[in-house]
């Protein structure tokens, strides 16, 4: 008798969770067809969602493309060594190959004091000038760059200790820039993060009031549906995929629309490479960066017709 029972509850619960998914699934292509047949009002506010959400998603993109270029730049920081003047060519070899066996340095390059003053005289415009000189003014000089992994705290270590040299009259790190650069990078990082923010809770805002607008478009559809014994839930499922969908389309609108622009940059960018001989590449959404735009977008869009819905359905009651 137990048993027979058993068997009778398993097809009962199975049948129970059929059409509890199959519900969803209806309510899903429903949400989806009432979307599809309200073009103006979708396209709307999808375009809406779209732009609103590709403000801060180009504003990372930039942001991204700079910190690439800045650590660029920290990866080819160099330092230079002006040695003492009293110190000959020989000496001051030896004294590059003992800076190159210098823990994080990478690679050292060794200019003499008459290569210096060649150079000096073919970029300066002083060349006569420079041949009235009695003797070389400029001492040898090595150049030192730091291990790619170095951070600012083992650079600056680095530079304290070849300072500390004898031989080493000056040694040399412009790095304040560089500094200043990341801060300012920071500072716009934080910026992005507080502007994100208050974007998602525009999005928020537009997509509840679409569902709320359709809420009381369907205000009769309510009322019958619940005299006949439906629940909150049931009713609420095609407004959350509604909302889900807004969420969705308004994601992958966002990242086209941040593609497109970064694509109108691409051309003058290429130009700008071959007229200083540069190899600057622009970073677009990776991947992974979509990814987490279409889930952030649609769990807008979940979020924001939650609340519309929670807030509005209880308020229609059959009289």
């Amino acid at each position: 008798m137990v048993a027979s029972n058993v068997r009778r509850d398993r097809p009962a619960t199975s049948n129970k969770l059929t059409a509890y998914f199959l519900h969803h699934l209806q309510s899903l292509l429903f949400s989806l067809g009432k979307i599809y047949h309200a073009p103006t009002t979708t396209i709307m506010t999808v375009a809406v969602i779209g732009i609103t959400l590709s403000l801060p998603g180009g504003f990372y993109l930039f942001l991204k493309n700079i910190d690439a270029v800045a650590g660029d730049f920290r990866s080819s920081t160099q330092i230079t060594l002006f040695l003492d003047l009293g110190l000959d060519e020989k000496s001051a070899r030896s004294l590059e190959r003992q800076v190159a066996s210098t823990a994080n340095v990478k690679t050292t390059q060794f200019v003499s004091r008459a290569a210096a003053l060649e150079e000096f005289r073919e970029t300066s415009g002083f060349g006569k000038s420079i041949d009235t000189l009695s003797s070389n003014p400029l001492p040898h000089t090595i150049i030192v760059e730091p291990a790619s992994n170095a951070d600012t705290f083992v650079i600056k270590n680095l530079l304290n200790a070849l300072q500390s040299l004898p031989e080493v009259d000056i040694a040399k790190l412009d790095t304040e820039w560089l500094e200043r650069l990341y801060t300012i990078l920071e500072i716009a990082k934080r910026s992005v993060g507080i502007i994100t923010i208050l974007f998602a809770f525009a999005v928020l805002l537009i997509i509840g009031n679409t569902i709320r607008l359709d809420i009381q478009n369907r205000y009769q559809e309510i009322v019958v549906t619940k005299l006949i014994g439906a629940t909150n839930a049931f009713i609420r499922r095609p407004f959350l995929y509604g909302g889900l969908w807004y969420g969705l389309l308004g994601g992958i609108t966002s990242w086209l629309i941040v593609e497109a622009g970064y694509l109108a940059i691409s051309e003058p960018l290429n130009r700008l490479n071959l007229l200083y001989q540069a190899d600057l590449v622009l970073i677009t959404f990776s991947f992974h960066d979509f990814i987490i735009l279409i889930t952030s977008s649609t769990l807008l869009g979940l979020t924001g017709s939650w609340i519309a819905v929670a807030r509005h359905l209880n308020q229609i009651e059959p009289t």
